[in-house]
């Protein structure tokens, strides 16, 4: 009977080892499922018929550093999230801000920020909401490999050129705070 009293402890430690890590779902697939919506310039919208935009661009540079295609798949904005908490997307691109997105969303959590815009609301006097990209959580190597993706962009100039590029100027840097 004693051997019965250690199963709950060793289940308990196999089980994270049965969980597939989505690095290795991509890396088997050999892409990197990418959701966004193609109706928000100059972030992500058509143009004679072809995807093209900032976070298009991001994705296929992501994509890249992981040794993996882009695979686009466009959808609707409210549905972006909920498509990620399902596995139907790896990462989705559409101007989310790190901020907690609720109780709704708990099973996501966020890459490194890789842009930094002003908020152009009335009423939010400035205030940076840095960009980051969403997931599912539970995937330390993907994490990780995301963030290394983007340290790498951002330390060859590749994510400030594209957002000068898209976007009128490099945001991919936190703003220097004004001194006094």
């Amino acid at each position: 009977m004693r051997p019965l009293y250690c199963l709950p402890a060793l289940i308990a430690l196999l089980t994270p080892l049965a969980q597939a890590e989505l690095l290795d779902d991509v890396w088997e697939r050999g892409s990197l499922r990418i959701a966004l919506e193609d109706n928000s310039p100059p972030y992500s919208y058509r143009q004679d018929g072809k995807l093209t935009g900032f976070e298009v661009e991001l994705g296929r540079a992501l994509a890249a550093e992981l040794n993996v295609e882009a695979d686009f798949v466009v959808d609707e904005d409210g549905k972006l999230l909920d498509g990620l908490e399902t596995g139907r997307y790896d990462i989705a691109l559409d101007q989310f801000s790190q901020a907690p997105q609720g109780d709704a969303h708990a099973s996501l959590e966020y890459s490194e920020p890789y842009a930094f815009p002003l908020a152009e609301a009335e009423g939010d006097n400035g205030v940076v909401q840095p960009l980051a990209i969403p997931f599912q959580k539970g995937n330390p190597a993907f994490r990780d490999s995301l963030n290394r993706a983007l340290a790498k962009l951002k330390a060859e100039s590749r994510l400030g050129s594209l957002s000068e590029q898209w976007l009128g100027k490099d945001l991919s840097q936190p703003p220097v705070a004004a001194s006094r």
